[in-house]
């Protein structure tokens, strides 16, 4: 087996339950959970307060798979674990609330309605979930009864908040025209299929994210689509997948993450350009990535090298201001691993960092 891997495809092979998601305690050097900069990545403190009638309890112990922003309110993140359920906060990660009916569960997909933040979808991998109040209760509107398939992804359509996009590990894209009331295939890629992104400004644009055969895009619901690998192929290893991340501060312009390194697009993915990292093409997992909307050249990034067992060898903290001519590092606040960084759009010195351990 590969010494180095793909997040993805550790975690589809390394799957755990764990225990509870709320610990007591400090943070030791291998501490998951949130960390928080107020100075754009210079220093870091733990963010992972769950205020309880019990007292002030920890999700340090938390394995953050993803982060997602809530397109309304900067300030709402939901964290998506790896079997230790749903956790989301509404003050930028000063203070967490627990989803108690989805404890335990792998939240591999998450979407907020960008037209009303009440309305949110989960899906556990099996099933696709739904709440209409802001979490205060769920319901069940979709299952997949395939045992070697589950949804990975789920996306909502800027331009209308009743279409509803899922992801299924064996490539097929599900769409919902009526709020998860019913679904169809629209596209069976018939190869393993990641993540999906909806592009904020351009309705009705789909990007689907494979593990490993690339970047593709659908202009129109899902309907048809367009192959975008022509020009990444000129980029050794450029189609094992890592990260998809839309630019926040520019239209049409888009990051694509990869074995290789960063690629940047700005016509929707059709051409790319390398971004030139501190680090070799190839020479470190970069899992976790992010640029400032209000300023195109603060970019970050970290690089993970891992072991034979997948155990985090050494992770770095990467800082540009000048557009990834020069790069400074910073030592990170946890041995875990780097998963998935986020810039408070509301103010960019804040970053928000969400860490995993690959073996437990």
């Amino acid at each position: 087996m590969k010494k180095i891997f793909t997040l993805f495809a550790l975690v589809a092979g390394i799957l755990l339950t764990g225990a509870s998601c709320i610990q007591l305690g400090g943070t030791p050097a291998g501490t998951m959970g949130v960390f928080r900069s107020n100075d754009k990545g210079d220093t870091w403190a733990s963010a992972s307060a769950v205020p309880t009638a019990q007292g002030v309890k920890s999700i340090s112990g938390v394995n953050v798979f993803r982060l997602h922003t809530d397109p309304s309110d900067p300030n709402a993140i939901y964290l998506a674990s790896r079997g230790q359920g749903l956790e989301y906060t509404y003050d930028y990660g000063a203070s967490w609330r627990v989803v108690d009916v989805l404890g335990g569960k792998f939240i591999y997909g998450l979407a907020v309605d960008p037209a009303n933040k009440c309305t949110i979808y989960v899906t556990d991998g099996a099933n696709i979930y739904k709440t209409t109040d802001c979490s205060r209760t769920w319901k069940l509107i979709y299952s997949e009864q395939r045992p070697d398939q589950r949804f990975v992804s789920l996306a909502i359509d800027f331009g209308n908040s009743k279409l509803i996009y899922g992801g299924i590990t064996g490539g097929d894209v599900l769409v919902s025209n009526d709020a998860g009331l019913s679904w169809r295939v629209v596209k069976r890629f018939g190869f393993e299929l990641q993540f999906l992104a909806t592009d904020p400004s351009t309705p009705k644009r789909l990007y689907a994210a494979t593990q490993r055969n690339g970047l593709f895009r659908s202009d129109d619901g899902g309907e048809n689509w367009i192959d975008l690998n022509t020009n990444l192929d000129k980029f050794n290893e450029s189609k094992t997948f890592y990260r998809l991340v839309l630019n926040p501060g520019q239209k049409d312009s888009l990051f694509w993450i990869s074995k290789y390194g960063v690629l940047r697009s700005d016509d929707a993915g059709q051409n790319w350009t390398e971004l030139k990292l501190i680090t070799p093409p190839g020479s470190v997992n970069i899992y976790a990535f992010a640029i400032n909307p209000d300023n195109q050249k603060e970019i970050y990034y970290t690089g993970t090298i891992l072991g034979e067992k997948s155990e985090n060898i050494r992770s770095t903290f990467y800082k540009s201001v000048d557009g990834g001519n020069n790069w400074v590092t910073k030592k990170l606040p946890s041995s875990a691993v780097p998963t998935y960084l986020l810039i408070n759009p509301l103010n960019s010195s804040q970053l928000m960092l969400g860490f995993m351990n690959l073996v437990q």
